[in-house]
């Protein structure tokens, strides 16, 4: 595995050392190799390092980790501030919280789920299209790695995804504003579904977005959160700390007893994600 810089049983870990560390192409082969040999992948920067939202997105999964080396010796969490320590197999918090200096800059992020019938004339991306455009301005961009390098093409995209069927295909798309995205298809046992993360600098309405999906798409969900960050979309160290929830949306296939689409606001702080889990307990025992 010549994309990792050391490999165990558990993760992939890659030394990185730039200012800013994005989903570069030889960062998304890191993925996918770890992905499909069922490693996490742990990416080590400097503390001057930042990561793009992609690429921070992406370290999401089981054992994935943002690992900074700590000026005054040791390694911790960029993303949480967790003190970390090297087990022989990986990077692992040991209980201990880094104090941080968190800044106050912030930038709205929205996931949104669609599902659509497989069929021949199918196009995709157009669902992110309408989200950039309901977030800031629509797609100029798009590419399997950063920069999103190929102009904006919904019948370029779709091909891709389709010569990539039955498996999975990771996509980033970019915007004006600036507005930073990525999709991931999967075909589902239903048909073909899109994940959708958009992040965005301006002062967006979620809700109008939401409403713009449920109108023209088979809404499932949109979750839309504050994340710590500057307003070029990157996260620094610094910048610990965890989301914070601003709202929820049920598509009207999932949530018929909620009208056309269910939309909640969320209270920010940590209160307003077990608001969000108390929703979708309801959900479940009302579909049940």
């Amino acid at each position: 595995m010549t994309t990792v810089d050391l490999l165990t049983e558990r993760v992939g870990v890659v030394m990185q050392n730039r200012p800013v560390v994005s989903m570069s192409s030889w960062m998304a082969e890191a993925v996918r190799v770890c992905s499909e040999s069922g490693r996490g992948l742990q990416v080590v920067t400097p503390p001057h390092s930042r990561l793009t939202l992609p690429l921070r997105l992406a370290l999401n999964g089981p054992e994935c980790r943002w690992v900074v080396t700590d000026p005054g010796g040791g390694f911790f969490d960029g993303s949480s501030g967790a003190v970390l320590d090297w087990d022989g197999e990986r990077f692992v918090a040991n209980g201990v919280q880094r104090e941080s200096a968190r800044t106050d800059g912030s930038f709205l992020v929205v996931n949104a789920i669609v599902r659509h019938t497989a069929y021949d004339a199918l196009t995709l991306g157009v669902a992110a299209q309408t989200l950039c455009e309901s977030l800031g301005g629509p797609p100029v961009g798009w590419g399997t790695s950063e920069p999103a390098a190929n102009p904006w093409d919904v019948e370029s995209l779709t091909r891709v995804c389709r010569d990539r069927a039955p498996r999975g295909t990771w996509l980033v798309f970019a915007a004006d504003g600036p507005v930073v995205g990525t999709m991931t298809v999967t075909r589902t046992d239903g048909g073909v579904q899109e994940s959708i993360t958009v992040g965005t600098a301006n002062e967006a309405d979620p809700r109008s977005a939401a409403e713009r999906l449920a109108a023209g798409f088979s809404l499932v969900s949109v979750v839309a959160q504050r994340v710590p960050g500057r307003n070029d979309l990157t996260v620094a160290p610094e910048n610990c700390g965890p989301p914070l929830p601003v709202g929820f949306g049920l598509g009207p296939e999932v949530a018929v007893e909620l009208g056309e689409l269910g939309w909640f606001d969320l209270v920010e702080g940590p209160d307003g994600w077990d608001e969000l889990a108390r929703i979708v307990s309801r959900y479940r025992e009302g579909a049940a």
